[in-house]
């Protein structure tokens, strides 16, 4: 590991400032850099140091750091869970994961290497801390401090599960160690051992977190968010029994539910609401022009880095024909996550292809589809004063506990269960949870009377045939209902190489040098993880290039 030297940083993340969750959580100031005496000292310096943990989930902002710290949430979550799968595609020096031509120096792998480790290294730090805490010191003694505890553990896992989903094998820093004690560490013999710290921590924190967030400060992983990703961690070493007791507690415990309009899911004021599992909400400012750096680096240029270029964007979230094509009448999933070539933008009345340079199917050198992601372009980049868009980064949706839970009964057996769980998910998709909705100022219209639902079981069979698929009906089902309700989002990639569907939705779907995206490259399975970042291997001399991952 780099060398890298910190004190626990007090830097609130500021989740309290959100007027639809005023709860107080992080409404504090920025303090200064805490020594460890310091702070172990009183339960509100614990505290402050347990929020500097969730710190982690933000951009960093300010002088010296790059492209990649400040756009955290969409470099490299974003690229990393969308761009291999093409229904999202990149320019510029993105394009490589179109081609499936990325290389082992690029920026995002080795930034985001060493911002999760970073995460690691302070909450192992933090654990090492609280181990000698007296718990006389917390107002409910040693109750608060395994609540602290347990939240640094979730974090802790959080991002050892970043890291393992993208790279495999990972070089394991516990509780204690860190970048200054073990600078150089090889990667562990498996990745079991990378999953079992990652399910003993979200164990140990769903059996001490509440189903509410402690203290009712929202922004707190809950046991709600725990179980889902424990669960996760489960399916990707196929415990589906386990995971399905897991989401079976979430559905259970009657504390989430759909949202009844899909479109509602990414507006600005909407934040924390049933369907939010695990979101990263962004502060919602006065001023959130230029001025806002100086207040808190948890910011971001959302709309700006996914908006069209015809319209200011700057980096452009570009969606696939083939995906816009891909939509069974009726399923509205369409027009709340994309805005193809001749729409209009619902939002900001921007219509796509109607400016001089902007009118073919493909722009930019690299041929680009002229069809835009709209769940992240809520406004014209820039608008009203604002650079930096108050919307939140959402993680996990309830949806995906639900879509789990069917992928975890169909490997149990349960086959009814999960055609009940899919049906659930295009139900809402159809709209019939809309009606009796208020239209207000919602610019798409809502659903006024309920419609039938195709029969899931029915459609994906004659699917699986016409796309030539070969794996089972349920899996076909799956994999496309995730398609259309995670575009964009932080998750569709992965569950390709989770389940093995990477390659057969890629040769189904984007049949090489046919359709419009003429896919070139053939599929190589290498590249169903990242590969070790060069500056990793080049700065731990436990790493050598042999203990790179295949293809790379």
């Amino acid at each position: 590991m780099k060398k890298q030297i910190f004190s626990f940083i007090t830097a609130a993340v500021l989740l309290g400032g959100l007027s639809s969750c005023g709860e107080g959580f992080l409404e504090i100031d920025h303090y200064d850099i805490l020594e460890p005496e310091v702070l172990l000292q009183s339960e509100k310096n614990i505290i402050s140091g347990l929020n500097g943990l969730y710190d982690m989930f933000y951009p960093e902002r300010g002088s010296g750091t790059t492209d990649v710290q400040s756009q955290w949430n969409i470099k490299p979550q974003l690229a990393f869970s969308n761009y291999p799968a093409l229904d999202c595609q990149a320019s510029g020096w993105d394009n490589e994961f179109t081609r499936h031509e990325w290389r082992a120096d690029k920026d995002m792998f080795y930034e985001g290497w060493k911002q999760s480790y970073k995460a690691v290294d302070r909450a192992n730090r933090f654990l090492a801390k609280l181990e000698g805490v007296d718990p006389s010191i917390f107002a409910e003694g040693e109750k608060t401090k395994n609540i602290i505890i347990a939240q640094t553990r979730a974090i802790r896992a959080f991002f050892y599960s970043f890291l393992a989903q993208n790279f495999g094998r990972l070089p394991m820093l516990m509780t204690g160690d860190t970048y200054t004690s073990s600078p150089e560490k090889p990667r562990a013999e498996s990745t079991d051992i990378t999953w079992n710290l990652i399910i003993e921590d979200f164990k140990y924190a769903s059996e001490i977190l509440g189903w509410k967030p402690w203290n009712d400060e929202k922004g707190r992983i809950t046991r709600g968010m725990t179980k889902a990703y424990l669960a996760q961690a489960y399916m990707y070493n196929k415990k589906y029994a386990e995971a399905k007791k897991e989401l079976g507690d979430i559905i259970q415990s009657g504390e989430y539910r759909l949202n009844p309009c899909y479109g509602y899911i990414h507006l600005e004021d909407r934040v924390w609401d049933a369907e939010s599992v695990w979101e990263l909400p962004y502060p919602h400012f006065s001023d959130l022009n230029w001025g806002a750096d100086g207040k808190n680096d948890a910011t971001w240029w959302v709309a700006q880095l996914t908006a069209s270029p015809e319209y200011g964007g700057w980096g452009s979230l570009y969606i696939s024909y083939e995906y816009c094509e891909s939509f069974e009448a009726g399923d509205k999933r369409l027009k709340y996550s994309a805005v193809r070539k001749g729409e209009t933008n619902p939002f900001t009345g921007e219509t796509v292809g109607a400016s001089a340079g902007f009118e073919d199917d493909f722009v930019t050198s690299e041929s680009m589809p002229n069809n835009f992601g709209l769940k992240y372009w809520k406004r014209h980049p820039g608008s009203d004063g604002i650079i930096f868009n108050p919307q939140s980064a959402i993680w996990m949706r309830y949806a995906a506990v639900l879509l789990n839970y069917a992928e975890c009964c169909f490997e149990t057996g349960d086959a009814a269960t999960g055609w009940e769980m899919i049906h659930t998910i295009r139900n809402r998709a159809w709209g019939n949870l809309e009606v009796n909705l208020a239209q207000g100022d919602f610019p798409i219209p809502l659903r006024t009377e309920v419609v039938e639902v195709p029969d899931a079981e029915t459609f994906y069979a004659k699917y699986r045939t016409d796309k030539g698929y070969t794996s089972d009906v349920w899996k076909v089902a799956l994999t496309i209902e995730r398609r259309h309700e995670f575009l964009a989002e932080f998750s569709f990639w992965y569950d390709l190489c989770r389940t093995n569907m990477a390659k057969e939705f890629l040769d189904c779907e984007y049949p090489k040098n046919q359709g419009w995206t003429k896919r070139t490259f053939d599929f190589d399975p290498n590249r169903m993880i990242y590969p070790i970042p060069t500056d990793e291997i080049r700065k731990n001399n436990a790493i050598s290039q042999s203990d790179q991952n295949p293809g790379y």
